[in-house]
């Protein structure tokens, strides 16, 4: 299993959920967040953004990041990044289920 991380402009969100879903994908945390980063301005303190996080199966991870890739970039600086990594297993704490 994959964890795929993007952080990602909060006015593609919308429209990545629902590519994200029409692939398969429903289980998926969004948390809003401030950040710094290479193209902040001088006069501003932190961007705000989107933090999507989705566990895939690993044949999914590269057609979920390219997914978002495709939606969330718009050539200008702040478009955000996407992190793909690995996930040893994870715990489903109401039936104490393990999925590996």
């Amino acid at each position: 299993m994959k964890m795929v991380t993007a952080i990602v402009r909060t006015t593609a969100l919308e429209h990545i959920v629902k590519k994200l879903e029409r692939l398969g994908i429903r289980s998926l945390t969004i948390s809003e967040i401030r950040g710094t980063g290479e193209e902040v301005p001088l006069f501003k303190h932190y961007t705000i953004h989107d933090r999507i996080e989705i566990v895939v199966p690993d044949e999914k991870a590269d057609e979920a990041a390219n997914l978002i890739l495709e939606d969330a970039g718009t050539g200008l600086p702040g478009d955000g990044i996407i992190a793909v990594s690995p996930v040893d297993y994870v715990l489903k704490i109401r039936t104490r289920e393990r999925f590996t």
